[in-house]
């Protein structure tokens, strides 16, 4: 299949597209002959209507990563086109930078890299005081393969006290997955020191977490949102960050991507921004291409893919 790698991927995954599919071209700058494309691999690129229709020949889109906001599933369904994703492949790098937010918030560690830069009068500076995450309780909302990895490992290495919410998973799951079960969203806002948010941007996410969720966190909460810009609501964010109505906040999904330099939450010296960088590692790259440029083999053979959105 004449297939379009329409971003740029890892060499790794590239290379081993090369010696799979009938690569045509690798970048957006390449993409003028869009009408001989059958299959394409987006992370992205917008697959809207337009870009849909410039593409006749097209069978399957491959997401090249778990969120597909950039892609019209049900006008690419309606069109008898395939649409998959690679759910896992990022999950352990997403996991790690979520934690390392997390202690980057609570130690404030690029708050006192700053305030170095400045310059310091003294070491320890009252106003650079932290706290210690260990044994505290951690809130997570959405229990997927993300919101599980951190939940696990910030219980078995920091003994924290975990409480899950999520509509699609059953108490019993929750249990199972060795976390204690929270029927609402408010339950983890009113309780918990640090409050992980790991959900799609879906009509019933966006702004979920806005003015009354965070009227309602401890003075010492830590909010971490890398899962999608839209999810918290950065007006009422950065309300609360800069009345200390909260500890800190880190997010690596903004509403506006690639996030402006003069963003409002920049001017909050408790708050941390990552360009959506979660799932930028060696690791998750190769991993993400490689999975993509499977789905479009198995399609290309006749068998089942592994994903199938919007059926």
């Amino acid at each position: 299949m004449k297939t379009f790698i329409l971003d740029p991927i890892s060499e790794d995954a590239l290379a081993y597209a090369r010696t799979r599919l009938d690569v045509v071209a690798w970048n957006e700058e390449n993409i003028f002959h869009a009408e001989e494309a059958e299959a394409v691999i987006v992370r992205t690129y917008r697959m809207n209507r337009t870009n849909i229709d410039r593409m006749p020949k097209l069978r399957i889109i491959a997401k090249h990563g778990v969120g597909v906001d950039n892609i019209d599933i049900p006008y690419a369904c309606s069109k008898g086109i395939c649409v998959t994703n690679t759910p896992t492949a990022n999950s352990n790098s997403v996991a790690e930078l979520i934690i390392g937010l997390i202690l980057d918030c609570a130690h404030k560690i690029t708050a006192s890299h700053l305030a170095c830069m400045k310059g310091l009068e003294r070491n320890q500076p009252m106003f650079l005081s932290g706290y210690e995450i260990t044994g505290k309780r951690l809130g997570l909302i959405g229990l997927g393969n993300i919101g599980r990895i951190v939940g696990r490992r910030l219980k078995a290495g920091f003994d924290m006290d975990v409480l899950g919410y999520d509509p699609f998973v059953t108490k019993e799951q929750c249990n199972a997955a060795g976390f204690a079960f929270a029927e609402t969203p408010d339950e983890i806002y009113r309780s918990c020191d640090i409050i992980s948010v790991s959900v799609p941007l879906t009509e019933g996410t966006r702004d979920m977490i806005g003015r009354d969720a965070l009227a309602k966190m401890k003075p010492s909460s830590i909010l971490i949102n890398a899962a999608r810009g839209g999810v918290v609501d950065e007006v009422a964010l950065v309300e609360a960050l800069k009345e200390n109505r909260i500890f800190g906040a880190a997010v690596d999904a903004f509403v506006e991507e690639p996030v402006p330099k003069n963003h409002r939450l920049f001017s909050c010296g408790n708050f941390v921004g990552t360009p959506h960088n979660g799932a930028n590692t060696t690791d998750a790259l190769t991993r993400m291409g490689t999975e993509a440029v499977d789905e479009i083999v198995r399609f290309e053979r006749g068998e089942a893919t592994r994903t199938r959105l919007g059926t």
